[in-house]
């Protein structure tokens, strides 16, 4: 929640929103149970973005790409702002969730120079924690 509280004041969250919104696509590689919560979160009826389907994802933790255009990451985007924020509706495993896959996105699209006419490519948004080697 704090990381959103953040984005509002400093005014990260829209830019980062103005930079999805002009991605032309993005891998987002999580497994299928994530990208059901995503697409749960994300999907309504009124909405003109279509995403890829629930079952896209894979079956349970099986790691799958998404491809997801720029309008449908800037939906995400804000759909799990809202989602993540401590007043939310949504069950605290499900903000969690949404927090997650919400700073793995922000980290990657606060690489994007807007400025940078031969910028490289975007790398790909990945949900998998993993711990690291030299752990005692």
């Amino acid at each position: 929640m704090f990381n959103n509280l953040v984005a509002v004041f400093t005014g990260k969250h829209k830019a980062r929103l103005l930079k999805a919104a002009g991605v032309a696509s993005v891998e987002l590689v999580c497994a299928g149970d994530t990208w059901r919560a995503i697409h749960a979160e994300c999907a309504h009826r009124f909405d003109t973005v279509p995403l890829p389907g629930r079952d896209a994802g894979g079956e349970g933790m099986d790691l799958q790409p998404l491809v997801l255009t720029g309008p449908q990451l800037a939906l995400v985007l804000t759909r799990l702002f809202r989602g993540a924020r401590a007043y939310s509706v949504a069950h605290p495993h499900e903000r969690a969730v949404y927090q997650r896959v919400y700073d793995a996105a922000a980290a990657v699209l606060d690489q994007v120079d807007l400025n940078d006419a031969e910028g490289k490519p975007i790398p790909p948004i990945v949900i998998d924690a993993r711990l690291g080697s030299g752990s005692a």
